[in-house]
């Protein structure tokens, strides 16, 4: 009895297997799509990929007087070479702001390491530059 289940399931999937072909499509799927849309698409690519660029991560490790700034941004350039330095000013002072970091755990590692020279430094989230 298990036999003869068996044979027709082994049976009715050979059969099935054979049609398949006969009833696919053989023909490829055509899309006609407006330029427009394409245009649209790269317009977005292009707003995320600034807005992705625009948020990273800092370091802020002064807000002061320009003289005092400029000290540290050099004292910094000395100690920390590879690492982006910023001199920003806002009315009346300068900040001096350090790194762009995409990841908040390479920028708290990196904060750990300058607090060690800086003890005031803190970290600057996206929203917050």
């Amino acid at each position: 009895m298990r036999k003869n289940k068996y044979a027709a399931l082994l049976s009715l999937m050979l059969i099935g297997g054979f049609t398949s072909k006969v009833f696919g499509q053989s023909k490829p799927v055509v899309i006609n799509q407006d330029t427009k849309i394409e245009r649209m698409v790269e317009i977005k690519k292009k707003i995320d990929s600034e807005r992705y660029n625009a948020q990273y991560y800092a370091i802020q490790l002064y807000y002061g007087n320009h003289t005092a700034a400029k000290n540290i941004v050099r004292d910094f350039e000395l100690n920390f070479p590879d690492t982006e330095t910023s001199l920003i000013f806002e009315t009346p002072n300068y900040k001096v702001r350090v790194g762009r970091f995409k990841d908040i755990i390479k920028a708290n590692i990196m904060l750990e390491e300058i607090k060690k020279t800086y003890p005031g430094a803190f970290l600057l989230e996206p929203n917050n530059l």
